[in-house]
Formats: C-alpha cells, structure tokens, sequence
C-alpha cells in the first residue's frame, strides 16, 4: 500500500500525465491536494486546460479542483472568472494563451479553480520558479491531452501517470497500452556524461546524429526521421556505435532497423526522453531481440500509476481485477483512482 504524502513529499516538483482524457488525472489532482495541499504550500497549475466542469471535447461532467487558503496557481487571466475563490495576484506574466496572459495566483479562502497553463515545457519551468519564488513548496503539473512533455526530468522530478476505462472498452487492450508507455517512461537514462554533453551540442543545429566507435559524430540535418531513414540505412556498419534522435521515435524508423539488423552486431537508440517513441510493445520487444538499447538523456522518476475502472461513457471494468492485472502485468505501485487507499 503506498502512503502517498511519503511518496510525494521529498519531490519539489510533480506532473500527472493520463493515457487519455478522462481516465481520472483530476480526481487524482484533488486527491494529491487534499493529501498535501493541507501540510504543505501547494503550487498548481496545467499544460493546456483543466478544472472545468464539462469536458470540451465529450461534454461529459467532470470534477473540479478544489484547493486550499495558501495554495498558489497558475493559471489564465480569463480563467479566473470561473474561479470561486478570494485570490490575491502575486504575479502577471508575459506568456500567452488564447485565454489572457498567465498570472500567479494565492488563494485567500479555499474553492474550486480553473486551470489553464502555458504550452510549452520551457514556459512551464519558469512558471515553476516563480511560483516557488512566493513560497510554494511542493509543485503539481496537470498534463493535458497528448501532453506528457511535463515528465520530462529537467520539467519535474517525479511522474505519476493515470490510465483508465475511458482508454478503451477492450480492458486487456487498457493493460497492454499501459503495460508499453511504463516500459517507455522508465528507458535507462545515458551513463556517459561526455557523451550526453556532445549530443546535447549537436541537437542545438541537428536532429540526428550518428556515433561511431572511433569517437567521430555525423551530423544529419533531415527535419524527421521518415526523411533520415535512407541515410541512417547507409551509415549502418559494424563501426557504428549509436543514433541519437532529437524529435520523435516512429514505429516505421524502428521497423527499418529491425530489417536492417543484419548491418550491425548492437547498437544504442539514444532520444530525450521516453515521450518521444511511438511504436508498439512488439516492435519493441523486436528492437530488444536485435540487440538495439533504447536510452534516454532525460530518465523519467514514475512513482506510481492510478487506474480508473470507470469511463464517462458509461461503461465499467471490473474494479478489483483491472487493478490486479495491472499489478501482475506492470511492476509499478497501483493506486484506485477514486481514493480507497491511503
């Protein structure tokens, strides 16, 4: 059984991030905040937009967030509106959205919020500083739809990541789908600092880049990876000692790869983070067999998954056996979304 505010209370800085919408991430939000938004100056805010009542894209209800007097957020000017709780404006930013600029927010009295935030990883640091500039001291990022850039370990320290019925009616197909982004979020940061530090460098003008044995790096200046493929297929050699990738990770660049396995004894798949492949559980137990280790620059610190056995849709799995299965199938910490553990 995991004790949450034990697990959450030594990170500064925490994102959620949800297999799709609607699989619980705000009723894990409330959840997270009424655990350490009372012990704690919680600071909170979203990429994209959170906290209303009804969902823009299903129209189904959802719940609101609910905070605490001292609790600061982040979010858009227009947002505050649909706030009801006595604020105080610490802060106004220069970042915009589509609903006013973000501003920086204290709660005076307790009540229900609307979370808008900025898009952009970048942005959502300096928010992050700010807030913690007027005493926040745990922070909570709200990833949206599609969003799960807030992992990202030079965004947050920790990671919890919710998964639910609302991903599919199939639950088998929730677990597998489950069961591959954990395998992607926990990919093996890279041990050699140097050689981090020389990717990070050509990653300033480059999206690729092929190392070889010798200590040479080949710089390709395609704009994807469906470009670079003829030329990676060219560099492949029994000198080549890794790829580095900038963008995304497609299942078709694998693929090519695995056909191509022949052209290499082992190699090292080297990308930013786990959010930036997009393949498969098989395709990628393929590029295991081959001999080709996926690594990160940036490890992603995932402290545990929610699952909600409920979809908006009306439909429910079978609460105690969807979490059991993601147990068995998943070596991570398994928390039932609507809160019967501590």
């Amino acid at each position: 059984m995991v004790n949450v505010y034990e697990a959450l209370k030594k990170y500064k800085r925490i994102s959620i991030i949800g297999m799709e919408k609607n699989v619980g991430k705000t009723t894990v939000l409330n959840f997270l905040i009424d655990k350490v938004g009372t012990k704690n100056i919680l600071g909170i805010t979203s990429i994209g937009r959170d906290g209303e009542d009804t969902d823009v894209v299903t129209s189904t209800s959802k719940p609101r967030i609910y905070i605490y007097p001292n609790t600061i957020i982040a979010t858009a000017r227009d947002c505050l509106r649909n706030c009801d709780i006595t604020g105080e404006i610490l802060y106004t930013t220069d970042f915009s959205t589509p609903m006013g600029n973000i501003v920086i927010v204290r709660a005076i009295s307790a009540g229900y919020v609307d979370i808008a935030g900025p898009s952009y990883n970048s942005q959502i640091k300096d928010i992050l500083s700010i807030m913690e500039n007027f005493g926040v001291e745990i922070s909570i990022v709200d990833g949206a739809l599609s969003r799960k850039g807030s992992a990202v370990s030079d965004v947050t320290n920790a990671t919890i990541l919710s998964t639910g019925a609302a991903l599919s009616l199939d639950m088998g197909h929730v677990i597998d789908e489950t069961k591959t982004t954990v395998f992607l979020l926990n990919l093996p940061g890279l041990e050699n600092d140097l050689l981090r530090e020389r990717i990070e460098e050509c990653f300033k003008t480059s999206r690729f880049a092929i190392l070889y044995e010798n200590g040479d790096i080949k710089r390709l200046e395609n704009t994807t990876s469906l470009e670079a493929t003829d030329e990676i297929k060219s560099c492949l050699g029994q000198d080549l000692k890794a790829i580095a990738i900038r963008g995304a990770v497609t299942q078709k660049f694998l693929e090519t790869l695995v056909k191509n396995r022949q052209n290499f004894d082992k190699l090292e798949l080297i990308i930013k983070d786990g959010t930036r492949v997009f393949a498969d559980f098989i395709t990628l137990k393929k590029i295991e067999a081959c001999k080709i280790k996926i690594k990160v620059l940036y490890p992603i610190n995932l402290l545990f998954i929610t699952c909600n056995p409920r979809s908006p849709l009306g439909y429910e799995f079978p609460k105690q056996k969807f979490k059991q299965l993601l147990e068995e199938n998943i070596k991570v910490d398994v928390i039932d979304v609507l809160g019967e553990e501590e």
